[in-house]
C-alpha cells in the first residue's frame, strides 16, 4: 500500500436548466492528498471482476465519497487526463474503496 495523490471527478451538467444543451463535464469534485492505493493480486482480481488485468487497483479514501471517474497523481489538472472509470464502489465504516482498471490487457482467465 502506498499513499498517493488521488482526484475524484464527476459529469456535471455545465449548462443552465432551461437549456438544450445537456453535455456533461467532468469536474474536479475533490482532491484527496492521501489516498492509499493498492495493487490488487490476482485473487482479488477474479473475487471482485472475474478476471485478472495487467493492473488493476483499489483506492481507498477516508470518509464517504461518489466519483464517475478517478485521476491518480500523473493525472493533468486541465485535461484531466489519464483518467479511469470505476468499476466498483464499496463503503466501508469511514472509508470508501473505489476499484479501478488501469490496464485492460487481460493477464489470465477470460
Amino acid at each position: 500500500m502506498k499513499i498517493e495523490r488521488a482526484y475524484l471527478l464527476a459529469n456535471k451538467a455545465s449548462t443552465s436548466a432551461g437549456s438544450l444543451n445537456h453535455k456533461a463535464e467532468p469536474t474536479l469534485l475533490e482532491m484527496i492528498a492521501d489516498a492509499r492505493v493498492n495493487q490488487m493480486g490476482a485473487q482479488r482480481q477474479m473475487t471482485a471482476f472475474g478476471k485478472v488485468y495487467a493492473d488493476a487497483r483499489i483506492v481507498r479514501v477516508m470518509g464517504e465519497h461518489a466519483a464517475d471517474s478517478i485521476g491518480l497523481s500523473g493525472m493533468s489538472l486541465k485535461t484531466f487526463a489519464p483518467s479511469y472509470a470505476i468499476t466498483k464502489v464499496a463503503y466501508h465504516q469511514y472509508r470508501t474503496d473505489f476499484y479501478i482498471i488501469v490496464d485492460k490487457k487481460q493477464v489470465r482467465g477470460d
